[in-house]
C-alpha cells in the first residue's frame, strides 16, 4: 500500500499546486476530498491481492491526468485553453431606461385578477 499512498499523496500536491497557480490561494477543500474520495474507492479496490495492480495503475493514471491538466499550453488541455474562454456580450446600446409611475400603474392594474360574476 507504499505505492498507492505515494500516488495519492502526489495527486493531492498536484491539486495543490494548481490552486496556488491558478488563484493564488489554497484549493478549495471540496477539490481535496474528492479526489481523495476517488482515491479511498480505489483503496478499496486495492484490498484484493488480484486488483491491487489495476488500482494502483488507475491511481497514477489519476496523477498523470492530473499533471497533464497542470500545464494546458504544454499539453492542449485544461481551463488554460485558447478555446475554453468565454465572453460575454458587451452592452453597445443606450443605457437603460426606467419605467415612469404611469407604466408602472397600468401594468399593476393588468396584473390584477379580474372580479368574479
Amino acid at each position: 500500500m507504499g505505492l498507492f499512498t505515494l500516488a495519492w499523496l502526489i495527486g493531492e500536491g498536484i491539486i495543490v499546486i494548481r490552486g496556488v497557480r491558478v488563484t493564488h490561494a489554497p484549493p478549495m477543500p471540496g477539490a481535496l476530498i474528492a479526489s481523495s474520495g476517488i482515491f479511498a474507492l480505489l483503496a478499496l479496490i486495492a484490498e484484493s491481492d488480484r486488483a491491487r495492480p489495476v488500482a494502483v495503475a488507475l491511481a497514477y493514471g489519476f496523477d498523470l491526468a492530473a499533471f497533464m491538466n497542470l500545464f494546458p499550453p504544454v499539453t492542449g488541455g485544461g481551463a488554460g485553453h485558447p478555446a475554453a474562454k468565454v465572453t460575454c456580450p458587451q452592452n453597445k446600446g443606450a443605457a437603460p431606461t426606467h419605467p415612469d409611475s404611469r407604466q408602472l400603474r397600468n401594468r399593476a392594474e393588468r396584473l390584477q385578477p379580474h372580479p368574479r360574476i
